[in-house]
């Protein structure tokens, strides 16, 4: 070898030795760059009571698995989006993703929001992961990085009249098919979709419905749908409404002494701890087709067990309550998104996202609603399922299905309100 070979030789030797260490220190950066996650929730405004209970919920999933090491050495940072609107939803997901880099999106507690915030997520090249929003045409879009982890309309509103056949009408001493059933409904998606899906479920089950009422949430005087009511004087009574709409229908009922033999809601007003909050004792004997609160210990992984005892733990140290049907909701969305689809995925990428989520396979029973995971081919979770809570001594407890069932229901025909 000549010496100017040999002396190239050695310089591109040392050359290559002094650029290592900053190949090395970029290549520990990277793997010290956290997984930043936009939440995209109503955290004010009308809707306010579900956003904040399900991002405290995510947000506790994320901290769990952080205080477990993290994603393959990175943590995950967390930012908010306050999506109170549809067009604040919109703001705060380019927000998110132009000023902190944000390619992951979670949210959205309403139907409203959710629809827009993906719709943005998908335009800039981002990943979402949707754990509440349940309008119908949701997954309908064609939309290549948007998975839906909840359920559709059809999983809130069908468990209302299956349960009303299966279960009330045999306490009420009524054959199914005999049941005199109203629906009534906010006219939101929200309150159409799930209203519609009671309806038809209904009619499948041959039972007949007398009354099919929407209505403005905003309204402030619900009085004239009590008096339709009673003069129907329906044996169940199926409501879609959100929290403030929920509390002014229990009062004014209460205000004018009517009652039904049994009343289910659909989650939403229904199935969040304001509801008991703002009207006591009145609120006991009320059922509501929800989102899953807790499943039959039996029916979980030894894993979701010590998650649902470890989110229980925390959750009450640091909001001094207990965690219910949202809060559940939104720890479950964030756990599945960070140890079943990061943890698996080649990066974190909205490519690699959508094919980790196409093949994820997680057992009915992992998670401590006892959900699983296989999604179909539009990104809907098709082992997400719906369940019915009912309220005693204010506070809710799950009754149905088998696999989330804790206690029998009580209460069935409703006493009366003083009774209560």
């Amino acid at each position: 070898m000549s010496k100017s070979k040999h002396y190239a030789s050695r310089r591109t030797v040392l050359g290559l030795l002094a650029a290592a260490p900053a190949v090395l220190s970029s290549r520990v950066a990277f793997a010290e760059e956290p997984i930043k996650i936009g939440g995209i929730f109503p955290l004010t405004g009308g809707n306010s009571v579900f956003g904040n209970q399900n991002f405290q919920g995510v947000e506790a999933a994320i901290d769990l698995v952080n205080d477990r090491g993290g994603i393959k050495g990175r943590k995950i940072q967390l930012f908010k989006g306050d999506g109170n609107s549809p067009q604040a939803a919109i703001s705060e997901t380019n927000r998110l993703a132009s000023r902190e880099g944000v390619r992951i999106f979670t949210g959205s507690s309403t139907s409203a929001v959710g629809m827009v915030a993906s719709q943005e997520a998908e335009r800039n090249g981002a990943f979402y992961w949707e754990g509440m929003a349940v309008a119908n045409n949701y997954t309908e879009r064609d939309f290549k990085s948007v998975f839906r982890m909840g359920l559709s309309a059809a999983g809130l509103g069908q468990p209302a009249p299956l349960y009303a056949a299966e279960v009330i009408a045999p306490m009420l001493k009524i054959e199914p098919k005999n049941l005199k059933v109203a629906v009534i409904a906010e006219d939101s998606a929200f309150g159409v979709d799930v209203s519609k899906a009671a309806i038809d479920q209904a009619e499948k089950l041959g039972i007949k419905i007398g009354l099919r009422e929407l209505y403005s949430a905003k309204s402030t005087d619900l009085s004239p749908l009590v008096l339709k009511l009673r003069s129907l004087d329906p044996d169940v009574i199926i409501a879609t409404q959100f929290i403030n709409d929920a509390i002014l229908l229990q009062r004014q009922m209460k205000e004018m002494n009517y009652g039904p033999r049994a009343f289910v809601g659909t989650s939403a007003g229904h199935s969040t701890l304001s509801l008991a909050e703002a009207i006591g004792k009145d609120v006991n004997g009320i059922f509501s087709s929800s989102f899953p609160l807790e499943a039959n210990v039996n029916s979980l992984s030894a894993e979701a067990r010590a998650d649902r005892d470890e989110f229980v733990k925390r959750y009450e140290a640091k909001y001094k309550v207990a965690p219910a049907v949202q809060e559940s909701l939104g720890f479950v969305v964030g756990i599945a998104l960070a140890r079943d689809i990061l943890a698996k995925a080649a990066s974190d990428n909205a490519a690699d996202l959508r094919e980790a989520s196409l093949k994820a396979d997680v057992p009915v029973g992992s998670y401590i609603n006892g959900w699983g995971l296989k999604f179909d081919d539009k990104g809907q979770n098709q082992r997400a399922v719906g369940s019915v809570i009912q309220w005693q001594g204010e506070k809710m407890v799950s009754v149905y299905p088998q696999a989330n069932k804790v206690r029998d229901a009580i209460m069935v025909p409703l006493p009366a309100w003083n009774a209560r």
